[in-house]
């Protein structure tokens, strides 16, 4: 028996630290694929961004070629002008060169207009990419977040990587969501479990008569709605919602549900405290993502 005992003791913990080990490598590849997936859009917008300014500054350089040429053609005709002689035919030359000149003052400002358009295309579109780059960035950083705190996990390293890109703006967000993180919720799937616990506790203590049997078996037996039969106390129907609402991830509802059986807050308290933490960090996290 003494045998038996020290395998199952050893089988245990030889389980218990394979585990651990799959869940660390599911981390590290989590954190390797959120990153990366940053890295690359990163650099796609880089590559964007130069071949934008490329191609302004050739513009540009054509338009700067162009005023040039202009500007040598009205000085060679001053020098035509100038080396007239005959008053009518001074005359009718002056009448075309200022035309000429009026035009070449026409083509001149639409050169200038068309030059500022392009850098202001070239701001706007550097802005606009910038903006891209950060949205992709906050919503990748934010679904993190919310991974790792369905899980119990902690994010400050996130939470100092979003301050940095939404700004100190919106540092009123990132303070509440650190004191969210510095309570600690428990994650969901143990958040489930002690709801479970806290249901045998109140249908052992609400619908159950106790006898001198029931005191003995109660603490070595699972209490939980049917979930073959159909229900029909209000309280086991509210239960069984909570439960679904829970899994759902409607922890509001959920409080609203456990407050309307148990007023007094008797049973329920861990649960209660738990739900109050997602609810918070729910609401805040919508503030970022709207």
């Amino acid at each position: 028996m003494k045998n038996i005992l020290q395998n199952f003791y050893l089988f245990s913990k030889l389980s218990l630290s394979i585990s651990l080990l799959i869940i660390l490598i599911l981390l590290g590849y989590l954190f390797y694929k959120s990153y990366s997936l940053i890295s690359v859009q990163e650099t796609v917008e880089v590559t964007k961004n130069n071949d934008l300014l490329n191609s302004i500054n050739l513009n540009a350089s054509k338009i700067e070629r162009i005023e040039f040429l202009l500007n040598e053609n009205n000085a060679k005709l001053i020098d035509i002008m100038n080396s007239l002689d005959s008053p009518k035919v001074n005359n009718q030359s002056n009448l075309v060169l200022k035309e000429i000149q009026s035009d070449f003052n026409n083509i001149k400002l639409e050169l200038k207009k068309i030059k500022n358009n392009l850098q202001k295309n070239e701001i706007t579109e550097v802005q606009s990419s910038q903006v891209n780059s950060d949205n992709a960035n906050k919503e990748n950083t934010v679904q993190l977040i919310i991974f790792k705190f369905e899980n119990g996990q902690d994010y400050y390293a996130e939470l100092e990587l979003l301050s940095t890109i939404l700004g100190s703006e919106n540092s009123h967000i990132i303070e509440k969501l650190y004191l969210i993180n510095n309570d600690r919720f428990i994650g969901s799937k143990i958040l489930k479990s002690n709801f479970k616990n806290e249901t045998n506790n109140f249908i052992s203590s609400n619908l159950l008569r106790i006898n001198k049997m029931t005191k003995v078996i109660l603490p070595y037996i699972k209490i939980e709605p049917s979930k073959k039969q159909k229900l029909s106390d209000y309280r086991l129907i509210a239960i069984d919602n909570i439960f679904r609402q829970i899994e759902n991830k409607n922890y509001a509802k959920s409080i609203d549900l456990i407050n309307a059986i148990d007023k007094d807050n008797k049973f329920f308290s861990l649960t209660i405290d738990q739900l109050s933490i997602a609810v918070d960090f729910k609401n805040t996290i919508e503030e970022i993502i709207k």
